[in-house]
């Protein structure tokens, strides 16, 4: 009887309309598929990220890359992300570059039933929302108020319209190149370094970098006054 995952899940529909009305043991099987497919039963074949702190600024900024394409589907958007945020069992830290192994991560994450891809992907992203806009507000997007709505986070983008400025469009073009840049010290020839720090020394940084930003604009700001 065949589970309900990310590569079939377009399918849900019509096998929920069939398994409506039970009048025979097949099809009390396909429900009892259904509800145990759509469960959220944690997950056990995969590492999870519980803690942000504990993966790396490139493995950080790879989700949010994905995150910040406008054109995907919600699905769409579940499914690219959810063999990044769960990674193999045995993997220390994101490595994503034997293109067959990778693969073959990515169709086991596509196998896994879909009601335990979802929720992980729904506490990722309470985890990612706690992170970026409560334990360090302010310091990779803009501030984020109690009262925003999620849609209003800063997303990295590259299109620019008639009423995006020149120096606009050029922050959230190389948005991350520059947040990169930062880290590295501004030697290009320590981005390899930069993207591979843990997420705990790359955040304390940045949020002192930002304060001191933050403290040297209010102290011109008196000056000028």
């Amino acid at each position: 009887m065949k589970r309900i995952t990310l590569r079939n899940q377009k399918e849900l529909e019509s096998l929920r309309s069939s398994s409506k009305e039970v009048n025979s043991i097949d099809e009390l099987l396909l429900r009892k598929v259904l509800e145990d497919s759509l469960q959220d039963n944690g997950i056990d074949n995969f590492k999870e990220i519980t803690n942000l702190n504990n993966i790396s600024f490139g493995h950080f900024i790879l989700i949010e890359k994905i995150l910040a394409i406008e054109k995907l589907s919600p699905d769409e958007r579940v499914a690219m992300l959810s063999p990044i945020i769960l990674r193999p069992l045995d993997e220390l830290k994101i490595d994503n570059e034997d293109a067959v192994k990778e693969s073959e991560h990515k169709d086991a994450v596509l196998d896994e039933n879909i009601g335990n891809v979802y929720g992980a992907f729904n506490r990722f992203m309470e985890l990612r929302k706690t992170y970026l806009y409560k334990t360090y507000n302010g310091v990779i997007y803009e501030t984020l108020d109690e009262d925003d709505d999620d849609e209003e986070e800063e997303k990295e983008g590259t299109n620019v319209g008639s009423s995006t400025s020149a120096r606009a469009f050029h922050t959230k073009k190389f948005f991350w190149n520059s947040m990169i840049s930062d880290v590295a010290g501004n030697d290009i020839f320590k981005f390899s370094e930069a993207v591979e720090l843990m997420m705990y020394v790359v955040m304390p940084f940045l949020a002192e970098k930002r304060s001191l930003q933050i403290v040297e604009y209010l102290e011109a700001k008196a000056a000028s006054m």
